[in-house]
């Protein structure tokens, strides 16, 4: 309808939480972050935590001390851009797995493969809130070791076997950026666990932090904007790219700002709330899909139970068109290795990633976020049966 957009994604804001890092970015206090480390570390059971100004800063250093100088990383051919960006600043190589289109999980005869042909490290990441499996990765690793980064930017509260998304890995990545299932405005962490990793942790240096005013201003924009009534005025100015797959450059890692860092336990404790009402709107979804027998959706692997920061679909029949008044998006319109700014540091002879190309081809994602209302799940339902 005019006058209304649906966002394809909306992560829980508080405007309290915003207003106590507002004055917390003021007073820079080292105790913020520290709060903040404590706060993560016991969420995500990690052994070490180190806050950084982005997620992808923080897979920056995942991989550099994962795969060492000159290392060859192990990537999904379909995954977010933002690994690309990564990459490129940890200075590595890269060979590629596919994923499975039926779970959105790696599909472990290709990254046996891709072992064979030779990596430092692997990630793996979670999509859509979608767990991937990281233990039977890290099997197939171990025993040739090889470390595995779980990159959990959007576990979004999901779990597999019990533990939470993030918790998976012996080492893993979060960011709380905006449009994660945990929103500080900004920021990332590296999480660590064992025993060889404290002394690589600790010669870690970073970029020194700054206020995150900036981050700042655009999480107070976003929670007064980020409403379907309102989010169509933003949604009509072609240069901010709203609701496309937009890369960017990744730089030298910082440290995370005190504003993101004040913010971070305040969207550690809006996540469970808004984790379920993500899962009942999933759960609505999978009656529509299932009744239409128009579009399949993937099924989560054993164990796993998704958080849902998208609702996934596949359109195999298609070409059935998104639509982005009501927050239906193609995510990533391309799979990984065709992206041009990363041409050069694939390693040569990689095979086509063939699943992936399915998958950029067919998957959808529906919108599960609180502002989903009855008439959007009914809207949505319409857009099915066409």
């Amino acid at each position: 309808m005019i006058g209304r957009r649906q966002l394809a994604v909306a992560s829980p804001v508080s405007i309290k939480g915003i207003l106590a890092s507002a004055v917390d970015s003021v007073r820079g206090s080292s105790e913020i972050a520290a709060t903040a480390r404590d706060v993560v570390a016991r969420t995500f059971s990690a052994s070490e935590v180190v806050l950084t100004d982005s997620g992808t800063s923080a897979l920056v250093l995942a991989m550099r001390i994962a795969a060492g100088k000159d290392g060859v990383v192990g990537l999904p051919a379909y995954a977010c851009v933002d690994l690309a960006a990564a990459a490129l600043a940890a200075g590595v190589r890269v060979r590629l797995y596919d994923v499975d289109p039926a779970n959105l999980s790696p599909d472990l005869d290709s990254v046996r493969r891709m072992m064979s042909r030779g990596v430092s490290a692997i990630v793996v990441a979670h999509l859509f809130g979608y767990p991937a499996d990281v233990p039977a990765v890290r099997e197939l690793a171990d025993r040739e070791g090889i470390p595995v980064i779980e990159d959990a930017a959007q576990g979004a509260g999901g779990s597999l076997h019990h533990t939470r998304l993030g918790a998976l890995g012996e080492l893993a990545v979060l960011s709380f950026g905006r449009g994660k299932g945990l929103c500080a405005g900004g920021g990332g962490a590296l999480l660590a666990r064992g025993a060889r990793w404290p002394s690589v942790i600790g010669a870690l240096s970073l970029a020194p932090a700054s206020r995150g005013w900036g981050g700042l201003a655009s999480t107070f924009v976003q929670w007064v904007l980020g409403r379907p009534s309102i989010y169509w005025l933003p949604s009509m100015v072609p240069w901010l790219h709203l609701g496309e797959m937009v890369y960017h450059p990744a730089g030298e890692p910082a440290a995370i700002s005190a504003a993101s860092a004040s913010m971070v336990p305040t969207a550690i404790s809006l996540e469970p709330a808004d984790v379920a009402e993500r899962r009942m709107r999933a759960k609505r979804f999978d009656v529509l899909v299932d009744a239409g027998g128009r579009v399949s959706r993937p099924m989560p692997i054993s164990g796993g139970e998704p958080g849902y920061l998208r609702y996934p679909i596949r359109d195999t029949d298609g070409p059935r068109d998104p639509e982005g008044r009501i927050g239906i998006v193609r995510p990533y319109p391309e799979p990984w290795m065709r992206w041009s700014q990363v041409s050069g540091i694939i390693e040569t002879g990689e095979p086509e990633s063939r699943r992936a190309s399915e998958l950029a081809r067919s998957l959808m994602t529906l919108p599960t976020h609180r502002f989903v209302s009855d008439a959007d799940v009914a809207a949505v339902g319409r857009w099915l049966a066409r």
